[in-house]
This record gives structure tokens, sequence and C-alpha cells, in this order.
């Protein structure tokens, strides 16, 4: 894939255990409407793109993710939001290494 991430997948609000768009050519910010995933609880991963902009704090909203949430290997150059604080669940991997972020990791 590449170009940018359709905002419509933020309509895939039935999926229920992973979401995952990495290894791909995506170069645009990530689209605020993927917050509306709620139903998630293994995996968000948008790894190894060219992801820009910032993260949105929607993702926040992401709070039954439990093992992966993946946003590494991208050109991300913004705050990590405070909102990412909630994904609490997380057990195995949050991972944002290798963008331009700034600040520090919420709690």
């Amino acid at each position: 894939l590449s170009s940018s991430i359709p905002t419509q997948l933020g309509q895939l609000t039935k999926t229920e255990e992973i979401f995952s768009l990495h290894f791909n050519s995506l170069n645009s910010a990530i689209p605020t409407q993927l917050g509306r995933l709620v139903k998630i609880t293994q995996s968000f991963m948008m790894l190894f793109n060219s992801l820009s902009s910032s993260i949105p704090t929607q993702l926040g909203q992401l709070t039954k993710t439990e093992e992966i949430f993946s946003l590494h290997f991208n050109s991300l150059n913004s705050a990590i939001p405070t909102q990412l604080g909630r994904l609490v669940k997380i057990t195995q991997s949050f991972m944002m290494l290798f963008n331009s972020l700034s600040s520090s990791i919420p709690t």
C-alpha cells in the first residue's frame, strides 16, 4: 500500500482483535477516525511506514488494547499525547521508536 490512510478505516468499528497496517509506504497523517476502533483487544500496529505529523489524541480511546501498540519506524514529529497514558492494559509492547517525537512518555 502507498499514499494516505483512508479515513473510512475508522468505520471498521466491529474489528475486535488486530488492526495492522505495517510494512507499507503510507505517507500521511494518522486519521483521527482510527480512534473509533475501540473494540481492538490485541494489537494496533502501524509500524514501518512513513507516517507523518502528530499522533492523534483519539488513539488514547483504544483502551481495550492489551498486547501491542506500535507506531515505530515512521516520521511522526510531535509530542506524545498524554491520552496514550490511558492504554494501561498493554502487556507486551508499546513502541514508538525511530520517529522524531518530543516530550516524555505519558503515565
